[in-house]
């Protein structure tokens, strides 16, 4: 998720202050699924104050020597239009599987087999414990969220069932030692196999 759209959407709820931003993604649970960093919400709230997307609406005075006022920041219309447009672009992309796995598998064949069996087993045990934290959360919130956070964890939960059994599968196949099998091919052959489709494909 954009960093701007999560922030210009919980200004469409109220006023908030950078810090509140921060504490509401962490009290919604989005941070177990978006990677969130304080940096990237600090300056996402910079570039959209000099946008004009947002402004200050109050500043509070912070008791106590050398600390910062506390700005607190409302969305503009400028920002609302802003947001509609951040909101509708995210509906409209297209997903496709991503996992910190794939990349590493076309060249598992070269690792210790004991060393990627503990990974995958770590990796295993994180969904799971994943899919029981947003499994808590419906349980507890899903009574008073609104609809589309409802959905929203709900999507996480079969998204991490779907992770779960696949790793299972992976673990499998590294428990049986068929994880690490090379090409029954050449390389040689594979290459000749490629130009040889292509070639058909021109034709």
């Amino acid at each position: 998720m954009s960093m701007k759209l999560m922030i210009l959407g919980l200004l469409m709820e109220r006023e908030r202050h950078p810090y509140d931003i921060r504490q509401t993604i962490k009290m919604r649970n989005w941070n177990e699924s978006f990677k969130l960093r304080d940096g990237s919400l600090y300056y996402a709230v910079d570039q959209l104050r000099e946008d004009e997307l947002i402004e200050a609406s109050e500043v509070v005075a912070v008791p106590g020597d050398n600390r910062p006022d506390k700005t607190i920041y409302r969305i503009t219309d400028k920002g609302k239009s802003a947001f509609l447009d951040l909101l509708y672009a995210q509906l409209s992309q297209i997903s496709y599987p991503q996992h910190p796995l794939f990349q590493a598998l076309p060249f598992i064949r070269h690792s210790d087999p004991e060393k990627v069996e503990d990974l995958i087993l770590k990796q295993l045990a994180a969904c799971e414990q994943r899919i029981e934290r947003m499994k808590m959360v419906l349980e507890i919130k899903e009574t008073y969220l609104p609809k589309g956070s409802a959905m929203m964890i709900r999507g996480f939960i079969q998204f991490g069932e779907t992770e779960k059994l696949w790793l299972t599968s992976l673990l499998d196949e590294a428990q049986a030692g068929t994880l690490f099998n090379g090409s029954i091919w050449t390389l040689e052959e594979i290459e000749t196999h490629l130009q040889n489709m292509q070639e058909h494909d021109k034709k």
